[in-house]
């Protein structure tokens, strides 16, 4: 890939017309829902009345973790071996509320973005990264903010988050098919969970100020007095599982899929090669084709309904959660701080034609990884020779 990216490779059919396509096939009224679910405002949609202010919800993600984490507990207590059809629901809600609470509550009020007020805004961010167990409030300012935000560092290999694929193995030049092989094991490979077990240590007990040593310490001592009142089971199912290994599975695939990493030998050149670093990335599915016979529509109806359930959803919820489906938005209308709307404020920027020209950069979680590493296989980084396989 050249230094000047070019839009993402497209999918089968733009979203702007499968988002269209929904809006005139569904009711008007299950409109909103689909934006929520898949991220994707239609056409000319404005937000509902009824969208949650950002410290109200902060406080049901809270609720939603506890109750997550005690409907892991319970099936496991109560169906023995019958849980296991309660708790990937259990541990999607469970894996979706942590996540919430580190790229959401955690990001957002280190930009100052979740109650307006600088001090309730710092209570927010160490609150929800201590139960997270997550970046403290100086590393993520220093990674996030100084660095990935920098217009001097974003999407090159001074990037935290490039630097975490290359550590990974997603290497410049490396071929595509390798970085498939690697991607579809890494979940399984102790390369991707001791490096971030050991780095969520280090964040809330070594480089953390005293204040958020205190509240971690306190917070793991809770957790260990959980793990002493349940049985290995239970603990396990409740926290072990989502709460580190479908954790860390999350933020790899949120990582690999988010922006360009790699694909370039510097920093964006002007704002329109910084514009199209990012990119929309969107839950929906195409719907079945209107005309096609009786039989051929069913089976394209079923095929549509278990892709959405099985794989949209996950994407959806385990990996995408909350306001990234439009993260691309934080990056190009960054002045925009009502986040929590934003997927209603991307798609009016895009009624409006805004000179950003989201619209030609959406993608599907599967499309954006597979653009990630395009760029990453055919880096200006690459060198001369193909680079050793990673360990």
């Amino acid at each position: 890939m050249p230094p000047q990216s070019p839009s993402p490779r497209t999918v089968s059919a733009s979203m702007e017309q499968i988002r269209q396509d929904y809006a005139e096939r569904f009711p008007g009224w299950t409109q909103q829902l689909i934006t929520l679910f898949s991220g994707k405002a239609a056409a000319g949609q404005r937000p509902p009345w009824w969208v949650t202010p950002p410290i109200v919800n902060w406080f049901l993600t809270l609720l939603q973790l506890a109750l997550a984490v005690l409907g892991s507990a319970y099936a496991v207590r109560l169906l023995g071996w019958a849980s296991l059809a309660v708790l990937p629901l259990t541990w999607l809600t469970t894996v979706n509320a942590v996540r919430k609470l580190q790229i959401t509550w955690s990001h957002h009020a280190v930009h100052k973005e979740v109650s307006g007020n600088r001090h309730v805004d710092k209570v927010v961010q160490v609150v929800s990264s201590a139960v997270a167990l997550t970046s403290n409030y100086e590393d993520i300012f220093e990674d996030h903010v100084r660095k990935h935000h920098s217009r001097k560092v974003f999407t090159t290999l001074t990037d935290p988050d490039a630097g975490y694929l290359v550590y990974l193995g997603f290497r410049p030049g490396t071929p595509v098919e390798e970085m498939r092989a690697r991607l579809r094991w890494m979940p399984l490979s102790p390369r991707l969970h001791l490096p971030s077990l050991l780095y969520r240590v280090r964040t809330n007990f070594v480089t953390a100020t005293w204040t958020r040593r205190i509240a971690s310490t306190v917070w793991v001592a809770l957790l260990v007095a959980l793990g002493v009142l349940m049985d290995g089971a239970e603990f396990t199912a409740a926290f072990v599982i989502p709460w580190f290994v479908l954790f860390h599975w999350s933020a790899l695939f949120q990582t690999i899929s988010e922006h360009p990493y790699l694909a370039f030998d510097g920093p964006p050149a002007s704002r329109a090669d910084y514009v199209a670093r990012t990119w929309g990335r969107f839950c929906l599915e195409p719907l079945p084709e209107r005309d096609a016979p009786a039989l051929r529509r069913l089976c394209q109806w079923g095929r549509w309904l278990l892709r959405t359930v099985l794989v949209q959803t996950p994407a959806r919820f385990g990996v995408l959660a909350s306001d990234l489906p439009a993260h691309d938005l934080h990056h190009v209308v960054p002045a925009d701080h009502a986040w929590h709307l934003a997927f209603w404020h991307r798609q009016t920027h895009i009624d409006d034609a805004h000179e950003s020209r989201m619209e030609k950069r959406e993608l599907t979680l599967a499309g954006a990884i597979r653009h990630v590493l395009h760029g990453i296989s055919e880096s200006p980084l690459a060198p001369a020779e193909p680079p050793a396989r990673a360990a």
